[in-house]
C-alpha cells in the first residue's frame, strides 16, 4: 500500500513538472525557439531592414545619449554582415554617450556602412565646443565607406573623442578619418583617443 502510494506521488510530481515546463515554453516563445532576448537596448540590424527604420532607430538613440554624460542608459547598435546605405541614401550614425556601434561579421569588411559613423564636438555653450568630454562610446569591426555629408562635414569621417572611446578593427574607405571636429565653433580640443587594428587613408590628427 505504501509502495503504491509512493509511486502515485512520484507520478503526480512528474506530471506537475512537465506541465510547468510546457506552460513556461508556451508563455515565452523566444526562449522556446532558441533565440536569446538581449533586451530593448541591444539593437541588431539586418541588411534586409528598411534603411529608414535603421536611421530612425540610431537617430533616436543619439538624441537621448548626445548629452547624457551621467545617465544610466547603455546601448549596443549591432550590424549583421552586409551593406547598409548607398550613394542616394547613406546611413549617418552619430554616436553619443554609452553607445557601442559594432559589426557582427568575422572580418571588418563583412559589414559596410555607406555613410558616416561620427562623433562631433559637444557644445557646452555656443562658443565652447570641445571633444574633451566625449567619453564612453566605441566603434568596432566594420567598414565605413565615407559618403553622404555636405559642406565641411563631407571632408571625412569624424571621430572627435577623448578617453574611453576606442576605435578597433575599423576599415575607413572613400574619405579621410579626422580625430577632431573643426567644423563647429572652437576651441575644438580633443584628447586621448585610442585606435587599434584599423586601416584608414589620410588621418587629420587635430589635437589628439
Amino acid at each position: 500500500m505504501l509502495r503504491i502510494k509512493s509511486i502515485s506521488i512520484r507520478l503526480i510530481t512528474a506530471l506537475l513538472v512537465a506541465l510547468t515546463v510546457s506552460a513556461t515554453a508556451s508563455a515565452n516563445p523566444l526562449r522556446a525557439s532558441g533565440e536569446p532576448d538581449f533586451g530593448p537596448n541591444v539593437m541588431i540590424f539586418d541588411p534586409s531592414m528598411p534603411l529608414s527604420e535603421i536611421q530612425a532607430a540610431v537617430d533616436a538613440v543619439y538624441s537621448q545619449q548626445v548629452d547624457n554624460e551621467m545617465g544610466a542608459q547603455r546601448y549596443a547598435l549591432l550590424f549583421k554582415p552586409g551593406s547598409y546605405g548607398d550613394t542616394a541614401n547613406p546611413l549617418i550614425i552619430r554616436v553619443g554617450y554609452y553607445t557601442e556601434v559594432a559589426g557582427l561579421g568575422a572580418s571588418p569588411t563583412d559589414v559596410t556602412i555607406n555613410g558616416h559613423v561620427d562623433v562631433y564636438n559637444r557644445c557646452l555653450t555656443p562658443d565652447n565646443c570641445i571633444a574633451l568630454v566625449n567619453f564612453w562610446r566605441s566603434v568596432s569591426n566594420l567598414t565605413i565607406n565615407v559618403m553622404g555629408q555636405s559642406g565641411c562635414y563631407a571632408s571625412g569621417n569624424f571621430w572627435a573623442v577623448s578617453q574611453a572611446a576606442p576605435m578597433r578593427r575599423v576599415n575607413i574607405t572613400g574619405g579621410n578619418l579626422t580625430l577632431m571636429d573643426y567644423c563647429t565653433a572652437g576651441p575644438q580640443y580633443a584628447s586621448g583617443g585610442f585606435i587599434a587594428d584599423s586601416q584608414t587613408g589620410f588621418i587629420i590628427n587635430g589635437s589628439q
